[in-house]
This record gives structure tokens, sequence and C-alpha cells, in this order.
């Protein structure tokens, strides 16, 4: 055998060897030399980008792949969730050798199929460069729909601990997976220690037995159990309550929820039926007597208390609010984001909880509008068009939705079909809401004008560490801020709410800062009437030749080089903010 037969043998074991382990992984690999001729490449390539065998030969220029590659379909890397950039086949080729001569290199891409990619490339100290490309499309789309699960399951918990009302969850073993803060207060117990536990962990065996009876049936049979009761807190003070003990869940994974209303400024003939039974008496074991059933002839009266929502993206002034409906004996909570509003509202009617009234401030009211139409709540539709029907004929007045706005009644009749809500602003006129006022039927002025609005900036880092830094030094120089963790978050973030600045890291995962850039510069040409020009300001550690011409390439507006001080913070927001008067200097 010849020394060149030997050295045939051996690449071709070398050639399987690589196949063998590229279709154990699931990838295709890629080998090139230090002058980027191809040395091997594994089939699995062809399932990604449709190129003729001639490119995959060993021997192939790295360029020559590229024009083939980049006109089956890769010229979308890159971009934003698929879609071509603007830019040339040159440009386009020069950036992916750039790429190649990195020594370390990762991005997770997507195709113009749909399918999503990832690539990894690292230079060998020798000079050859090994590049793989694997199909997370699975993985992509778990992620999402965890991150989305994650979301809700937060906001959920969010709406529940800002309930004043005792709401908890139990499984079918009837042990707790959900409680909110007034349950826990009830009880005198962290979170922790209620959860995976059951009633006869926390109350006597007695007591324990009667709750988990009427649980079960509620579990076993579907039907919903309403009764009055007392419960008595930890510190023996009592809650004159209705419970509400409802069945979800599918066959095989049912769950009831249990909620609590206060009545205790109900009339005294109902609320202290001497049938009542103390369900929740954490101080005695003997308490006996019959649950007294709600029907439709002996619901709360409607002279309650009424619960309250408050729309309002002033903290100080929704709180004052709130405190002043909480005194006069109301069940009230603020929000300050729309999004947030419409989720609360739909948990209410899911939870079947009345709601009394709707306040809100012409801002917030502009906001919702355009969701108000297709929503299933005629009171925050209501809310939304006396508002700004009244601030149309300038009232300084914030505007409440009456209870009876919920069901449609000869006193309260529903809104007729002609009615239309007032036009929502355009991107970029003054929206800052006048001052809420409750006057108790009388128009009033309000006693000073609202503060300046701070300054909003969104960041987009995904290093922990620079996260706590961006979070130190921007509460520090008193300004509002949100921080993602990459670039496909950031320009999510930039369509939920128009930030005055956005500072935006350029190497993250996902997409990175000079891809998010480009789909908000893309998006804001697409829409130029309603989106403002945002300030997009490159953060980056890089100092290498071209970074700040590729920067502002992506259409980004400024340079800040790490490490980030408040002095280059607070410089480059007076920079390019139009008010800088609205920074809050704290230190």
């Amino acid at each position: 055998m010849t020394s060149s037969d030997t050295e045939t043998q051996k690449q071709c074991f070398e050639a399987k060897a690589i196949e063998g382990l590229a279709s154990a992984l699931d990838i295709a690999i890629i080998i090139y030399d230090r002058n980027d001729t191809l040395i091997a490449v594994t089939p699995q390539f062809r399932t990604f980008f449709d190129v003729s065998p001639e490119v995959l030969t060993p021997g192939a220029r790295l360029r020559d792949l590229l024009n083939q590659t980049h006109d089956a379909g890769a010229r979308v890397l890159g971009s934003l969730n698929g879609r071509m950039r603007s830019i040339s086949r040159d440009d386009w080729i020069a950036e992916r050798i750039a790429l190649h001569w990195r020594e370390r290199y990762e991005s997770v891409e997507k195709l113009a199929d749909g399918r999503w990619i990832k690539m990894c490339k690292r230079r060998l100290p020798d000079g050859i460069l090994v590049s793989t490309i694997q199909d997370v499309s699975e993985q992509k789309r778990q992620d999402a729909e965890l991150a989305a699960i994650r979301q809700q399951a937060e906001l959920a918990q969010h709406i529940l601990d800002n309930l004043v009302n005792p709401v908890m969850v139990k499984d079918q073993d009837l042990r707790y997976v959900i409680v909110n803060d007034a349950f826990c207060q009830v009880n005198g117990l962290h979170w922790r220690q209620i959860l995976g536990r059951t009633a006869g962990d926390l109350v006597a065996p007695d007591l324990a037995a009667r709750f988990e009876a009427a649980e079960r049936r509620v579990l076993e049979t579907g039907e919903p159990f309403d009764a009055v009761e007392d419960i008595y807190r930890v510190d023996g003070s009592v809650i004159h309550a209705i419970t509400h003990a409802r069945r979800s869940g599918t066959p095989g994974q049912y769950y009831v929820t249990v909620s609590f209303d206060d009545i205790s400024a109900l009339p005294q003939g109902l609320r202290r039926d001497p049938d009542i039974t103390s369900r929740y008496d954490l101080k005695s074991t003997t308490s006996a007597g019959k649950t007294k059933t709600l029907t439709a002839a002996n619901p709360p009266p409607s002279g309650a208390p009424q619960r309250i929502l408050i729309l309002d993206d002033v903290p100080q002034r929704a709180a004052g609010r709130v405190a002043e409906l909480v005194a006069a004996g109301h069940d009230a909570i603020a929000i300050a984001d729309a999004e947030e509003a419409l989720a609360f509202l739909d948990t209410l009617r899911s939870m079947r909880l009345s709601l009394g009234r709707i306040e809100t401030t012409p801002e917030l009211a502009r906001r919702l509008a355009p969701a108000a139409r297709t929503t299933a709540h005629p009171m925050l539709r209501q809310a939304i068009e006396v508002c700004l029907g009244r601030e149309h004929s300038r009232s300084s007045e914030t505007v409440s939705a009456p209870a009876a706005a919920a069901v449609p009644s000869a006193s309260h009749p529903p809104q007729p079909e002609a009615a239309r809500l007032p036009a929502v602003p355009a991107a970029g006129e003054d929206r800052d809401p006048p001052a809420p006022v409750v006057t108790g039927g009388q128009d009033q002025s309000p006693a000073a004008e609202p503060p300046s609005r701070r300054v909003r900036v969104l960041v987009a880092e995904d290093n922990d560490v620079n996260q706590i830094v961006f979070e130190k030094i921007l509460e520090g120089i008193g300004v509002d801020f949100r921080i993602v963790s990459n670039g496909e978050e950031a320009v999510a973030a930039w369509r939920a709410a128009v930030p005055d600045l956005i500072l935006m890291d350029v190497s993250m995962p996902v997409m990175n800062g000079l891809q998010a850039a480009q789909a908000i510069r893309e998006a804001e040409t697409a829409c130029a009437d309603t989106q403002a020009h945002v300030p997009i300001i490159a953060v980056t550690a890089h100092a290498m030749s071209g970074d700040k011409e590729r920067c502002f390439a992506a259409g980004m507006d400024d340079y800040l080089s790490k490490p980030v001080s408040p002095e280059k913070l607070e410089t480059i927001i007076r920079k390019w903010v139009d008010s800088p008067d609205r920074l809050i200097l704290l230190g």
C-alpha cells in the first residue's frame, strides 16, 4: 500500500467520523482552513441551505459558499423574525466573513422558512475554523411558551396579591397551591409556610374536616358553593364574609378556588344570622351550626362598600386616591398600565368578582380606548367615554363609571351602538394627564399643576452585574427605567411603551443590539406619521476599529463605552432628551 493510499484512507476515515458525529448530535459541521478553504462539510448543511454540491467539496472557497447561501435565503440572517435587511449582497458577505474570523461567535437566528437555528463558530489557534448549525425551532417554541406561562403566572399572582379579599387555590389533594397576601394575613403565616400543606396543618382537625368536606364536594360535583360565614383572623378579629368556592381545571386535574368577600358593613340582620358558622375560627375547635347558602333572595344590598379600580400612571396621586377610598370604607386598587388593567378586569370576570366603578385619567383612557371597543367590559367603555368626553369639554375631573354600568338596567341603559370612543392621539403629542380630582359631583379645579413626567429610559443589557450597575445609577439620578435582557425583548418593550431614550448593549443573545436598533428604525420608518424617533445609544466594551460605524449604520445615534459611570449616563441623557430638566438628581 502506497503512502498516498494511506493518506486517502485516513482522510476518508476522518470524513466519516465527522459525519457520524454530526448525525449523532443532529447538527451540521463545516471546517475551513486558515485560508478560508473548505476542508470538510457534513450532508446536514443542505437541510438548512439549498446550495449546489460544488461549493461543498473540499477545496471550495468560503466566499463561493456565502454567495450561494445568500441566494438560498440566508440573507435574512441577522434580521428580525426572518425579514430581509436593507443591505447589499457584498456587504452581507463581508459581514459574514468578518464573523468567521472571530475567535468565538454564537447566535440564534431565524431562516426565511421560519426555522430557528443556532450557529456556533470557533477559530482554533492554528487558524482552523469549526462551525456548527443546529435546528432549535422546537426549543424556541418551548421557551416562548414557558416565558408566556411565567409572565401570566406572575401577573396573576400580582393581581391576587393586590386584592383586599383573601383568595386561595387547592389541588385535588386539597393542598394549597396558590394563596394571596390577604389570605396569608388571616393565618398570620408566610406563603412558604402555607403552600403544599393542607387545612389540617393550619387549623384544628374538626375545622379542617368541615372545610375539606365542602371543598371536596365542589371538586367532585363541580357545583359552586356560596355561604355567609365568620372568619376569625389569627389576632382574634372577625371578618364577616361571603365564601365562594368554584371548580376549575380539566378532568383528572381539577382545582378549587375559594375567595371571601368582606360584608362587615352590611345590615346587622344579614351578617349576624344565628345560623352562620364560624368556619375559620382559629381559637375554637367546637364551632357548630348550619351554613347559610346565598340565594337570589338575599344578595348583598347595593349600599355595601364598593370595589373600585383606579387607572392612573402617577404613583403618588394614585396612592392618595386609594387611601382616600379605603378610609371611606371602599376596597380600592390602583393600576398604572393599560395592559395590566385589561388583565385585571379579565381576572375579576373569570373569578366572578364584581366591580363597583372605574376611575381613570385621560392619559390611560386614551391608551385603553382602542382595546375597550373590542373587550367585554362595558363599565370600562363607559368610564373611557365619559372621561374623554369631559376632557374634550375642558373639565379637569377624573370620572367614575357607575356600578350599574356592569349590568344594564332601566336607569342605566347600555350605550347605543352608534356611540364611538374619542380618537387616540398620535405618538409625539402631549399626553400627560391632568391631576385627577374626585369632587363628589361638583367640578373643581386641581389644587396644583401635575409634576413634570420623569425621563423614561429603556436599558437592554444581558449581563446581570451590568444590569445592577444600570439600576443603581439610574435610580440615583432620578430616572424611570426598564431593563430587558436581549434585543428581542428590547423591541417588544419599545413597542409596548415608547421611552425617551434607549441604552442598547451591542453584544446580546437571541438578537444583538445592532439587530434590535435596526428593527426599531424600520418600524419607525414604516409608521413615520405616528412613531417619533427615539434616540438609541450603543453601550459596548468593544474598542475594535469600525464598531462605531456599525452602530451608526444600524440606526444608533450615539456611542457609550463601558464601564458606565453616573457622570457618563447623566451627560448622555441630558444630550439626547428634549427636556433635560425632567432629570431629578438625588445624590
